[in-house]
């Protein structure tokens, strides 16, 4: 099922959204923060990989996405790490994809 909702972002399971719902549903959330915080402001939203690729599908055009990692769409599912961090910026009604999926934090010393 998992796979089919990737593969068909329109698609709705039994139980559950669509990749698209799913990432407007993130992107409604962040435009709240947004609001809701100044400018310059960190704002920490710990969730998993699925949705973060969902949302990132549905907010940068392919294109963008691609230069991060080629066929970003494709390959979506193994994109995201354990404990990785994806770091946005939101200014002026626009994302700017500032990390994608890091796990530098993780790394021994």
């Amino acid at each position: 099922m998992w796979e089919r909702c990737t593969r068909e972002p329109s698609y709705i399971p039994p139980v559950g959204d669509s990749a698209k719902q799913a990432g407007e549903r993130l992107n409604s959330l962040l435009l709240v923060l947004a609001k809701e915080h100044p400018a310059g402001s960190n704002v920490v939203i710990v969730t998993h990989g699925g949705l973060i690729t969902d949302f990132l599908v549905h907010a940068f055009s392919e294109n963008e996405l691609n230069s991060w990692h080629s066929n970003f769409v494709a390959a979506q599912t193994d994109l995201i790490p354990e404990c990785s961090i994806t770091k946005l910026m939101y200014a002026n009604g626009d994302y700017q994809l500032d990390v994608f999926a890091s796990v530098e934090h993780l790394k021994l010393k």
